[in-house]
């Protein structure tokens, strides 16, 4: 902590840096360079998603950022930031889930607290800890807008499940009224067909009523000629010739009327 210029006090981590390692900051040469390398930040995002807490570091987590040469080295490490509450404990109740970073707990003290690893590890590890509580704010909230989309999208599913339902009961309304439709032509159809037959047996009956004895067939008279050619018949077919059973009497004897 520092004071400003208008007397409050401020956060400064270049300057809790300087005070732990004067000059730690200041020398750009590779080989106490602190920023993790795009590979092992890769590797270390890969490995918190697949872990069941992927906000909390674990013990394999400071290996996999190559903060730590091995697993033995990594879990001391760990033992370390829990036991000074750099790494949230179970009990924390500020919001933050067990496990995860806590940057406002590094102070002056840090350096003896991690006395395991050497400077430039130290280094790494304080940028690895900032660097992982950005990504877990980041981590955190699209998580928060996944859970968001899901309601969302499970909103929409039964909203369209419910659209599939009515357009599956109106196919079978539609469905049904067709077959009604076509059951119902089919019927004006038969009764059309009843009608026509009435309508040829009426007329079947008007023909032989106009005919004379020497045009009647016997076949006709027994009903049992054909329907069609008996009706065309009465119509347009010349008239019966004399057969057998039947004796052309000539024309009809003259009518007198009396006087």
């Amino acid at each position: 902590m520092f004071r400003k210029r208008n007397g409050s006090r401020s956060f400064s981590f270049t300057r809790l840096a300087n005070t732990i390692v004067p000059n730690f900051f200041e020398d750009t040469s590779p080989t106490t360079t602190s920023s993790l390398a795009g590979l092992r930040k890769d590797m270390c995002y890969a490995h918190q998603l697949s872990s069941p807490n992927p906000f909390a570091l674990d013990e394999r987590s400071f290996y996999v950022a190559g903060v730590a040469d091995n697993e033995a080295v990594s879990k001391k490490i760990y033992k370390a930031l829990k036991r000074h509450g750099v790494l949230r404990a179970d009990d924390y109740d500020d919001g933050g889930g067990k496990g995860e970073v806590d940057t406002r707990k590094i102070g002056q003290g840090f350096i003896h607290q991690l006395a395991s690893i050497n400077v430039m590890r130290q280094r790494e590890l304080i940028n690895m800890l900032f660097w992982w509580e950005e990504e877990t704010q980041r981590l955190k909230k699209l998580v928060a807008e996944e859970k968001e989309l899901d309601v969302m999208i499970e909103a929409s599913e039964q909203l369209v499940a419910a659209q599939e339902r009515r357009e599956r009961r109106q196919e079978r309304r539609l469905e049904q009224q067709r077959q009604e439709e076509s059951q119902q032509e089919e019927n004006e159809r038969g009764a059309k067909e009843r009608l026509d037959q009435l309508k040829f047996a009426r007329e079947r009956i008007r023909m032989k009523k106009r005919q004379r004895p020497s045009q009647r067939r016997a076949d006709v008279e027994a009903d049992k000629d054909n329907l069609m050619e008996a009706f065309y018949g009465s119509r347009s077919a010349p008239l019966a010739q004399t057969s057998g059973g039947v004796q052309d009497s000539g024309k009809p004897p003259e009518y007198y009327a009396s006087g």
